[in-house]
């Protein structure tokens, strides 16, 4: 597999921030899974509890940020974190 992750600066009217895209390229996620994704407790997977990318969410959404799912180019996931510039 294959993974990259890219940190670049964006400039908006309002303010600067930070984008940082995590991508890989893996099976991605299903359209019927969109939906809950960052919910507490949803895997899809055999073991495991379900909770990281809720805590990431609430992590990013604490320090004013944002986090989205999107496909990525390599053809897997890819998760964008916008995060304020300080």
């Amino acid at each position: 597999g294959r993974i990259r992750i890219s940190l670049k600066p964006v400039h908006t009217d309002e303010s600067a921030k930070w984008r940082i895209d995590v991508e890989d390229n893996g099976p991605g996620v299903s359209e019927e899974d969109l939906d809950k994704l960052f919910k507490p407790n949803f895997t899809t997977k055999k073991t495991g509890t379900g909770l990281g990318l809720a805590i990431c969410r609430s992590i990013v959404e604490q320090s004013q940020g944002t986090i989205a799912y999107s496909r990525s180019e390599l053809g897997g996931a890819r998760f964008t974190i916008l995060l304020p510039a300080v």
